[in-house]
């Protein structure tokens, strides 16, 4: 039985990859480094701030940044993404409806994001869908970032704790992903996993039990109709 869904946030709830890819180059530039978006898609996407940054001191064949040099790095990039987000940032198509639908029946729904909680915040609070996802799990509250597990671990322990009466097991969570990294995160912690090719090719996504475009038409209907037995 399905009875929660734990969404990634960046591809799945909103198209963020690009001003994500944009902040990054603003803060990577000067040190030295440039990439282009499909080399960003190839070796970014799936880490957190903190991991893509030691990737591009690495590249830079550079020691890995001090824990000070990197909070800086990821405090200016945050900065960076906030003024890119506030131009205006898509949503992934039927995403919104799915989550007010979710909503509306009181469907636990939760976030297992690589992104920062103040990056999420700001976007909801843009988007004005704050509330109803409990909890978020972020990069803020995990040492590692996917394929890693433990955000959708913690996502699920989170969802269980909330709604004891539910006696829910991660076999009967459902995460939305975009990225491989994200769907073996997903996977390795125990929970069924949709793909979306919002990032790229299905072939790279399957891991996942059924791979779509993007959330247009999707339903909990539907949902149960293709993940539960």
């Amino acid at each position: 039985m399905l009875k929660a869904i734990v969404f990634d946030f960046d591809g799945v709830i909103v198209d963020s990859e690009p001003a994500h890819y944009k902040a990054f180059l603003a803060i990577a530039k000067p040190l030295g480094m440039e990439f282009s978006y499909d080399e960003y898609l190839r070796e970014y996407v799936g880490f957190d701030d903190r991991d893509a940054f030691r990737h591009i001191f690495a590249k830079l064949g550079q020691p890995e940044p001090t824990d000070a040099k990197l909070a800086q790095l990821i405090e200016d990039k945050a900065r960076a993404f906030e003024d890119i987000v506030d131009q205006g940032m898509d949503t992934i198509p039927g995403v919104l409806d799915l989550i007010a639908e979710a909503r509306a029946a009181s469907f636990p729904i939760a976030i297992a994001s690589g992104a920062t909680r103040r990056d999420i915040d700001h976007i909801l609070k843009g988007l004005k869908i704050t509330g109803g996802f409990d909890p978020i799990i972020t990069a803020d509250l995990v040492a590692h970032s996917k394929p890693d597990p433990t955000s959708y671990a913690l996502a699920v322990e989170g969802l269980a704790k909330r709604l004891p009466a539910l006696n829910l097991q991660p076999g009967e969570c459902l995460s939305i992903e975009d990225t491989a990294a994200g769907i073996a995160s997903a996977r390795g912690a125990g929970l069924m996993s949709l793909g979306l090719t919002t990032t790229g090719t299905a072939d790279k996504l399957h891991q996942a039990q059924r791979v779509i475009p993007n959330l247009e038409g999707v339903t909990l209907a539907k949902l149960r109709q293709w993940f539960e037995d």
